[in-house]
């Protein structure tokens, strides 16, 4: 047993071992059409709206914080 772990962790893998096969999905089942009704659209798009103004206002400060440190305005 310890011969087999010693075989493994250097690359020499055993002749009866095989990797497991992941379980195949079947094309139907990753792509469904789902309708959502508008209320469920609206609040989806307003969300991200709401993504989009903080990933502007996150801009905006690593921007401020670039200019503040190229200008040497940072202490050493």
């Amino acid at each position: 047993m310890n011969n087999e772990r010693r075989l493994f962790e250097n690359g020499c893998f055993l002749p009866g071992w095989q990797e497991a096969d992941p379980p195949k999905k079947v094309i139907s089942q990753v792509y469904t059409l789902g309708h959502k009704d508008l209320d469920t659209l609206l609040s989806e798009l307003e969300d991200i709206k709401q993504h989009i103004q903080d990933v502007r206002q996150r801009e905006w400060q690593l921007a401020k914080m670039l200019n503040f440190h190229s200008n040497n305005f940072a202490t050493e």
